[in-house]
C-alpha cells in the first residue's frame, strides 16, 4: 500500500468522533486537471504522480481544529525560515502556529513541522504528510486535540527554557559522517547546533539567536544550526514582547521602568546648607538616574 492509499480512509468517508457522532470535518474535492497542471508549472518538483493522484481526489481539509489543511500550497503565506524549503504551508491555526510540510523526493510532503511564533521552536510531527492526517484525524476521533496542541506548547517551552543545554558546538558534535563533518567545519566559531536524528525530543529553538540570528542545516538531515547575538534575557521568548534589534531601543526600555518625578516640578530657591546635605545623603533624584543608566549600560556594554 502506498502512502497516499493510506490517506484515502480520511479523505473518503467522515470523520466520526469515538462514540460515531459526525465531526464537522470535511474533505475539499478534488482540482481539475488543468489547474493541477498550473501547479506543476508554478511549483516544479512539488506535484509528482502521487501529489497530482492526491490534489486530484483532494485538495486539502476544511473545519479541523487547526483551520484548513491545504494540500496545495497556494492559501498561506511562504514558510518564512529557509532552512525548511522547499516546503509547503500546510496550516497556520488561530495561535499562529505554522504547519508545514518539507517538500523533497518522497511521494508525499514531509517531513511535517509546527513551527511556532512564541516560543520560537519548530517541531517534528510526523514523517510525512499522510501521517499527518492520521494524527490530526485519531486526535480528532478521540476528542484529545486541545489537548494535544496543548503538550505541543509545553515541549516547545521546555526546548526554549533549556535551548543552550540542548545546543552543542561545532566541536562537540560526532564528526563521524564525512556530510557532517564537512557542514560543521563551514559553520561560524559562535553557531550552536541541534543534531535531532537521535533525539528524544524532535524540536529545536530557531529563534534561539534573536531576531538577527543566522539558520543554517546540514542539507536535508534534521541537523540544524543558529548563529548571531545569543537571545537572552528575561524579555526573549515572552509571547506579548518583542526583543528590540537596536542597542539604543533595548536601552529605552530600561530607562522607561525607572520612576523619575517629572510632574508638580516647582522653582524653589537655592537649598539650605542643611538640606543640601540630606540631599547627599538621600540621593538626588538625577543621582538616581545616572546610577540607574549605569546599571542598564554595564551589562551591555560587558555583553557587546
Amino acid at each position: 500500500m502506498s502512502t497516499r492509499d493510506t490517506m484515502t480512509p480520511f479523505l473518503s468517508t467522515p470523520w466520526v468522533d469515538a462514540r460515531g457522532r459526525a465531526l464537522s470535518v470535511r474533505a475539499l474535492p478534488g482540482l481539475r486537471p488543468e489547474l493541477i497542471k498550473t501547479l506543476q508549472s508554478g511549483f516544479p518538483g512539488m506535484v509528482n504522480p502521487s501529489v497530482r493522484a492526491l490534489l486530484a481526489t483532494c485538495c486539502g481539509l476544511t473545519n479541523t481544529e487547526l483551520g484548513l489543511i491545504d494540500f496545495t500550497g497556494c492559501c498561506f503565506p511562504e514558510e518564512p525560515c529557509d532552512v525548511f524549503q522547499p516546503c509547503m504551508t500546510l496550516a497556520i491555526d488561530d495561535a499562529g502556529r505554522r504547519w508545514i510540510a518539507e517538500l523533497g523526493d518522497e511521494d508525499l510532503p514531509g517531513p511535517v513541522w509546527c513551527v511556532l511564533p512564541h516560543p520560537q521552536v519548530a517541531v517534528h510531527i510526523s514523517d510525512d504528510l499522510a501521517s499527518f492526517i492520521a494524527v490530526l484525524h485519531d486526535h480528532a476521533r478521540d476528542d484529545r486535540t486541545l489537548v494535544w496542541l496543548q503538550d505541543l506548547t509545553a515541549t516547545a517551552d521546555e526546548v526554549w527554557v533549556h535551548r543552550r543545554a540542548l545546543a552543542l558546538r561545532p566541536s562537540q558534535v560526532c564528526r563521524t559522517d564525512e556530510t557532517i563533518r564537512t557542514w560543521l567545519s563551514s559553520l561560524p566559531s559562535d553557531a550552536y547546533v541541534y543534531d535531532l536524528r537521535e533525539s528524544s525530543v524532535r524540536a529545536w529553538p530557531y529563534g534561539a539567536a534573536g531576531p538577527s540570528g543566522r539558520l543554517y542545516r546540514c542539507g536535508r538531515l534534521p541537523v540544524f544550526a543558529v548563529a548571531g547575538a545569543p537571545a537572552e534575557g528575561r524579555r526573549v521568548g515572552r509571547p506579548d514582547v518583542t526583543a528590540p534589534t537596536e542597542p539604543i531601543a533595548a536601552l529605552s526600555l530600561d530607562i522607561a521602568a525607572i520612576e523619575v518625578p517629572t510632574s508638580r516640578r516647582r522653582t524653589r530657591a537655592k537649598p539650605s546648607p542643611s538640606r543640601a546635605r540630606r540631599s547627599r545623603r538621600v540621593g538626588h533624584p538625577a543621582r538616581r538616574l545616572s546610577d540607574s543608566f549605569d546599571r542598564v549600560v554595564s551589562p551591555m556594554r560587558v555583553a557587546s
